[in-house]
């Protein structure tokens, strides 16, 4: 099983290729560069069951926006939020979080009820979705290729 920092690689890896191949879309550096933090993101998110870089790094930005949501008094919000960070503890490691159907399934929720919510951020979120995604196949890809050669 990779670390993180090789699931970064891996991460940077799909980032390239995909940035090559939706270089038409990409307006700025800005934009290359919030694309790359959501490959990377999805690079570390299938670990997130785990004591990892990729739960530490979803907690710090779960308390941030929790902060956010209680400044405006958003509570049951806050617990609904809560509630499901705890999904990443009590889940089992290679667990839902290593399955292709969640890694590529849940992005595509979030981003269908961002849309919903704010419809004119539509097109933002479909390409940070897609880096998300290729991230976290990426992740998958490397997991499976790596316990594949173990057993060889």
């Amino acid at each position: 099983m990779p670390g993180y920092r090789a699931h970064l690689v891996g991460g940077m890896a799909v980032y390239g290729i995909t940035l090559y191949m939706l270089r038409s879309y990409c307006g700025s550096a800005f934009v290359a560069a919030e694309w790359m933090l959501f490959a990377l993101a999805g690079s570390l998110f299938p670990d997130i069951d785990t004591k990892s870089k990729g739960q530490k790094f979803l907690y710090q930005i779960l308390l941030v926006i929790l902060i956010i949501l209680a400044i405006q008094r958003k509570f049951v919000l806050m617990a609904i939020l809560s509630v499901t960070a705890m999904v990443p503890i009590i889940a089992r490691h290679r667990g839902i979080f290593h399955r292709w159907w969640f890694v590529i399934g849940l992005p595509l929720v979030v981003a269908l009820i961002i849309a919903i919510s704010a419809p004119h951020y539509t097109k933002i979120i479909l390409f940070d979705v897609i880096f998300f995604i290729v991230g976290g196949v990426s992740h998958l890809v490397m997991d499976f290729t790596v316990s594949r050669l173990k057993r060889i």
